[in-house]
């Protein structure tokens, strides 16, 4: 037998068009597997047979991962014996087996194992390009762009979602804690950067140990005329005054957006300016004056604002990364994304009809989204009409309110309601209220309650702040410009 092992006779097409694969670390990954049987626990969770491009050698992987999981040495004798053929590439099984064997260069598969799994994505998006290309071509008139643009992203999801991740996600007992012990160290020292982002609300960032935590999934929930974008507003600004905020505005025009983030900035109390009058144009000079200096501030923050009539989590997954390298050009890393809101998502029809699936789906990637990209996700969502049934005495919601799915308590770290009592007193007022309605109605036109109906880092409990909704603005307390 010469020193080269045979190439796998089934590629009969030329090299340049052949998918991407290395068949010489294809042998050298086994080889070393065959030499050093403790390496396949260090590669089994990125690794598997399908991800082999030879069909011998993705046999011959899963007989040698079936050996050492029953405990039997996996060595070329024994593989031999549990092939289904007698041949490989050419020669005897017995022959291609200690070849591989005897010539891997390093018994360590990690960095063989690596490659593997790379050739093997490249072929994944091989696939997806080449069908892109079939239906882009040939595809009839019912083959919208927009709709291929969609299936694409979907495809490149899932694929990227099959990726290995290289962040270590297992450790011993020891390790563990002494790690944990070195990030608090770190921490204190300011070498190692807190998990949380601030919300710009001190009392909330008390009760959640800093404020939106990386790697969570957050529940921003209200009826209509609570105030959730009016919250996501000014706190998605206070936020992006250090780190990366990425806005998905579902709901909203882009007028009324940035005419909202513009009234939160020139609030004065004694002349607040309310997003429709901007919107309207109906302002003085102080106005004007007031509106670009407010533009001033507002461009210093790192935020970024996408409105759209809807997304998909494929494009908001992409739009993420997309955000994220660009801030890092300026040294800044993306801490939060919020979405306004649930409604405006677009799903897939694999749960087509069936609402509670369909949330479901959105709520576990976005969560898989949070952790994986080390961000937090609030996502805005309406509650249940239960909450203002007639014979409910205290409107405030609670997490049953949740319409639609238990997939949103589930998969959410923390929870926040909105209540605000004035806007039922003015429902009240309308329909025939008394002096005392109204005077109570003063007393509380500018309060808000945000609820903490989960939490995983602290107490359950209310907050009592100020806000402003025709301006847009929440804070602590009653204020001026911030």
């Amino acid at each position: 037998m010469s020193s080269a092992v045979v190439p796998f006779r089934q590629q009969a097409q030329p090299d340049a068009e052949a998918p991407p694969h290395n068949i010489e670390v294809e042998q050298s990954l086994l080889g070393a597997l065959m030499q050093r049987n403790a390496g396949m626990a260090e590669i089994a969770a990125s690794v598997k047979a399908e991800h082999f491009f030879f069909g011998e050698h993705q046999e011959i992987f899963a007989t040698i991962a079936s050996l050492i999981a029953q405990g039997v040495d996996a060595v070329p004798m024994t593989v031999k014996g549990y092939l289904p053929k007698p041949e490989i590439m050419g020669v005897s099984a017995m022959q291609y087996l200690a070849q591989i064997f005897n010539t891997a260069t390093t018994v360590q598969a990690t960095g063989y194992a690596k490659i593997v799994r790379d050739f093997a994505m490249k072929r994944e998006l091989v696939v997806i390009g080449e069908d892109l290309v079939q239906r882009a071509r040939h595809g009839g008139i019912e083959t919208a762009s927009g709709s291929l643009i969609e299936d694409v992203m979907a495809d490149l999801l899932v694929t990227r979602a099959k990726a290995p991740d290289d962040k270590r996600t297992s450790l011993s007992a020891a390790t563990g804690g002494r790690w944990l012990l070195d990030r608090i160290k770190g921490i204190k020292a300011g070498t190692v950067g807190s998990t949380a982002i601030s919300s710009g609300i001190p009392d909330l960032d008390r009760v959640t140990q800093g404020g939106f935590q990386r790697g969570q999934l957050w529940l921003l929930g209200a009826r209509p005329g609570m105030g959730k974008t009016v919250a996501m507003t000014s706190m998605s600004r206070r936020s992006a005054r250090n780190d990366g905020v990425l806005v998905f505005q579902l709901e909203v025009t882009k007028d009324q957006q940035w005419a909202r983030y513009l009234a939160d900035l020139s609030y004065l109390h004694n002349r607040p300016l309310s997003y429709g009058q901007i919107m309207a144009g109906h302002t003085d000079d102080e106005d004007d004056w007031r509106l670009a200096d407010a533009e001033q501030r507002l461009s210093k923050l790192h935020l970024q604002v996408d409105c759209r009539s809807g997304a998909s989590v494929a494009e908001i997954l992409f739009a993420v990364r997309a955000e994220k390298k660009r801030l890092a050009e300026s040294n800044v890393k993306l801490g939060v994304v919020f979405i306004d809101h649930l409604k405006f998502m677009k799903v897939s029809d694999r749960y087509s009809g069936n609402r509670n699936l369909e949330i479901g789906e959105i709520t576990g990637t976005l969560k898989q989204l949070a952790k994986d990209e080390d961000i937090c996700v609030v996502l805005l969502v309406q509650l249940s009409r239960q909450t203002e049934a007639q014979g409910r005495q205290d409107k405030r919601p609670v997490l049953p309110d949740l319409r639609d799915s238990g997939e949103l308590e589930q998969d959410a770290d923390t929870v926040l309601f909105l209540y605000r009592e004035a806007y039922y007193l003015e429902q009240k007022i309308k329909a025939g209220g008394d002096d005392e309605l109204a005077t109570r109605l003063l007393d509380t036109k500018h309060s808000l309650e945000i609820i903490l109906g989960k939490n995983r880092a602290g107490p359950c409990t209310t907050l009592n702040l100020w806000c402003d909704v025709a301006a847009s603005s929440i804070a602590q307390h009653a204020r001026g410009p911030v």
